[in-house]
């Protein structure tokens, strides 16, 4: 499922235009985006959890050269799913065995 599938599944959803889905989908991703950028979590209950951590130093072997480099710390997207969303996986797992 890409953007504009997720767009049309919810404007069909909540009975809206597809451009008025469309800014409701922007503002939330922005909210989450700045909320992250200040250092904040961001929890949807049925969802999980974002946060915001940084990834140390490390060192990776390049093939192409032939040598060790390091790469340098960075901040990345940490995602927690929350504990139903780990039951409903749980439960297609068995479903699918």
């Amino acid at each position: 499922m890409n953007t504009s599938d997720l767009v049309k599944a919810l404007a069909n959803n909540w009975d809206m235009s597809q451009a008025e889905t469309r800014r409701l989908l922007d503002t939330i991703v922005n909210r989450l985006t700045d909320n992250l950028a200040n250092g904040n979590t961001f929890t949807i209950p049925e969802l999980g959890t974002f946060e915001l951590s940084t990834r140390g130093e490390r060192e990776s072997y390049n093939p192409h050269y032939e040598q060790y480099m390091k790469i340098p710390p960075k901040r990345v997207v940490d995602f927690k799913p929350s504990k139903g969303l780990k039951e409903d996986f749980k439960q297609v797992e068995s479903d699918n065995e």
